[in-house]
């Protein structure tokens, strides 16, 4: 469903933003494959779920460093997941014969830059070694359902795809300015993956203004109630693994996914990571109330 006609300011954005993106090409074919090492960090050692925890950072090197391989692939896994419903999604708005021509371009040029990182993820699994379901992200049911059925041009829909965004490309700019001693494959990634996603955050967050403009407080409200758990539960899906990744990465028997939620270096890193997310939420009258 297509609600509201866009505004010409978006319209005019979009026509815009499809002229940058015009001259694309296929993310698979610029990442130097042959420098995956796997005798590297795929994350930023700061940027492991477990890091701060003494068990943890007293483990050998090697073990320490699979860890990080099977938590960026865990990411990467999850954005492949959140990838496939936006692609859904854009392909059903793309093909609705009311929508501005423009609108439609623009989402055309998002749905090849989307497939192109799915792309990338994918060829990036097939050249880790490291088996599928050893990696597999929790696919959260309920921002699965959201996802598919929310109204395409609802306020709470385009909420919901500024914080998909948002989530997993901080993590990626952290692993921009924190790349020394961390595998250049993964890096590349990263930056391509980011570079694509800044124009896709800009277009969200001025649809999400658009919506909100006019909105009453009340309103407002309910919507940054929402926005707030919807958080929480992106939050979960990229940043905590499940406690079956740890038996993977063949770490000590523990319960590594329950220290590492109550990891409070790990809080800490979450929220630096976001602050600037929810300054922006809040900048457009959003009381988002996290952490």
């Amino acid at each position: 469903m297509i609600n509201p006609i866009p505004t010409d300011a978006l319209i005019q954005r979009a026509d815009q933003l499809a002229r940058h993106s015009t001259p694309y090409r296929d993310p698979t074919t610029r990442v130097q494959w042959e420098r995956l090492n796997a005798h590297a960090f795929w994350l930023p050692e700061t940027a492991l779920s477990l890091h701060g925890i003494r068990e943890f950072d007293d483990l050998p090197l090697a073990d320490r460093q699979r860890l990080s391989h099977y938590e960026f692939a865990h990411f990467l896994e999850a954005g492949l997941w959140l990838e496939g419903i936006f692609l859904e999604r854009l392909g059903r708005a793309a093909a609705h014969p009311g929508a501005p021509l423009a609108t439609r371009m623009y989402h055309l040029h998002e749905l090849r830059e989307e497939a192109g990182h799915s792309l990338m993820f994918l060829e990036f699994f097939r050249r880790s070694g490291l088996p599928l379901h050893a990696i597999a992200a929790r696919h959260d049911g309920a921002l699965t359902l959201l996802g598919r059925h929310l109204p395409f041009d609802s306020t709470l829909f385009w909420g919901a795809i500024l914080l998909g965004e948002e989530v997993p490309d901080r993590l990626n700019r952290y692993i921009r300015l924190h790349a020394e001693g961390v595998c250049p494959v993964a890096v590349e990634l990263s930056v391509l993956h980011s570079t694509d996603e800044a124009r896709h955050i800009a277009y969200g967050h001025e649809i999400l203004q658009d919506r909100l403009d006019g909105m009453h407080a009340p309103k407002r409200f309910l919507v940054a109630r929402a926005l707030t758990m919807l958080l929480k539960r992106f939050v979960q899906t990229f940043y905590y693994p499940s406690q079956a990744l740890y038996r993977h990465a063949a770490l000590p028997s523990a319960p590594w996914a329950q220290r590492a939620r109550e990891n409070s270096v790990r809080r800490a890193f979450v929220a630096r990571c976001l602050g600037s997310t929810i300054t922006r939420l809040r900048g457009l009258g959003l009381p988002i109330n996290w952490p």
